[in-house]
């Protein structure tokens, strides 16, 4: 099957929230990506869980399944609040945990702290939509959870105080303008020195923030720029499907590109949305 002539590839770091071995494989691949500084993992809960964090970590939950009941108590003297697929919380070393009852799952990325604002707990059903970035147009559902801090305009070290960034995108190919095809690049921490860069995409259900489908016979699908620096016709569409799981890379000796032409996804940046793009033709 294809869509738009492009053929269906599994070659791109894929996976399923509820598939546990191809999400080994994503962890696997974003692993080698970043290295020891970062860990990631898929966290479940069935009853009742807490989160903490060892001292000099910061944990970003990301989550992307839970049921109506599931409940959240972001500190001690908090009322319990419901936990939407979608929504973000975070927990610092010295912090108190972060206790969640009911049924879901998460997508979870571990790096060691700094002075980057980290938010304990947002509701993505809360946040207002800000237009920017790859998604300058309204009706974007451009949402930020974990926005980036810029770096100062001469600074060596371009990641700034950031390590993990996150917003949540409705790209539609049913709207113009379309969603734009673009990659990035490793991100420069000193003369001659960079770090690798990845974009994660999880899908959501949009019908659970009232978002339209798209009226399209496929359910939803993100084209993949392969080689866009080399050999910038190469592309694969992947099909996707709230749950999903697809890691766009950058690093000096591998950038691929990507256009989300029909998907509803957070979108999660390490080190951070501070690697220029590039629009691809």
């Amino acid at each position: 099957m294809t869509i738009n002539s492009l053929h269906f590839s599994t070659a791109i770091p894929t996976g399923h929230i509820d598939d546990a071995a191809s999400m080994r494989g994503v962890i696997g691949a974003l692993r080698e990506l970043h290295g020891p500084a970062y860990d990631f993992a898929v966290r479940s809960w069935h009853g009742i869980i807490t989160f903490g964090s060892s001292p000099g970590r910061t944990r970003y939950f990301f989550v992307v399944k839970a049921e109506q009941t599931c409940q959240v108590f972001p500190n001690l003297a908090g009322l319990p609040s419901p936990l939407w697929p979608g929504d973000v919380f975070c927990v610092n070393g010295g912090d108190e945990p972060i206790r969640v009852e009911g049924d879901g799952a998460a997508f979870e990325v571990a790096t060691a702290a700094t002075d980057y604002p980290a938010p304990r707990l947002v509701h993505l059903r809360d946040l207002t939509d800000k237009p920017g970035g790859c998604a300058a147009y309204p009706g974007a559902f451009r949402r930020e959870a974990l926005p980036p801090v810029r770096p100062a305009a001469d600074a060596a070290d371009r990641r700034g105080v950031n390590r993990v960034n996150e917003h949540t995108l409705d790209m539609r190919i049913d709207r113009e303008p379309p969603p734009i095809r673009h990659c990035h690049g490793a991100v420069t921490i000193g003369p001659e020195e960079t770090v690798n860069h990845s974009e994660t995409a999880i899908l959501l259900p949009r019908s659970l923030y009232g978002l339209p489908e798209v009226d399209q016979t496929d359910e939803g699908h993100i084209v993949i720029y392969t080689d866009p620096l080399g050999e910038p016709a190469a592309q694969v569409a992947i099909p996707v499907r709230p749950g999903s799981v697809i890691v766009t890379p950058a690093s000096s000796q591998r950038v691929m590109g990507h256009a989300f032409e029909n998907a509803f996804a957070m979108l999660i940046a390490i080190p951070g949305f501070v690697a220029p793009y590039h629009m691809l033709e």
